[in-house]
Order: C-alpha cells, then sequence, then structure tokens
C-alpha cells in the first residue's frame, strides 16, 4: 500500500498545533467570546428592523384592521 504525501501545507499544514487561527480565534479566549456575542446581536437587532420596515408587524396590522371593522362604542 502506498502512502499519500499531500505537499499541500496550507490545506494539511505540518500538524495541528502549527495552524494559527485568524479573526475571532487569533482573539484571548473572553475577548473572542464578547466580539462574536456583539457581532451576533447586531446581526439580529439589524435583521429584526429589516423584517420590521420590509413586512411590518402582522399581527398588529390584524388587530388594526380588526378595529377598523368593529369600531369600539
Amino acid at each position: 500500500m502506498e502512502r499519500v504525501i499531500n505537499r499541500n501545507k496550507w490545506l494539511y499544514g505540518p500538524g495541528p498545533l502549527a495552524r494559527r487561527p485568524t479573526g475571532w480565534g487569533a482573539m484571548p479566549p473572553k475577548q473572542g467570546l464578547v466580539m462574536c456575542a456583539l457581532a451576533g446581536g447586531a446581526v439580529s437587532l439589524v435583521g429584526g428592523f429589516a423584517y420590521l420596515v420590509i413586512w411590518g408587524n402582522p399581527g398588529i396590522k390584524r388587530i388594526e384592521e380588526y378595529y377598523k371593522e368593529n369600531p369600539s362604542r
């Protein structure tokens, strides 16, 4: 059985300890966790506001339509 030698050091490198992390993985653990959590929160807030602006809130629209059809006394 032949041994397959892969010479792509970027992909397979000399070992797992020689592969240096980049971005949030290169930060200290607590700082990386905080940055990841803040980025997730920011993305969810932007997504939520975009949803409200584009589609509106269907529950509130139904309530407003109900009261337009059935005004209170």
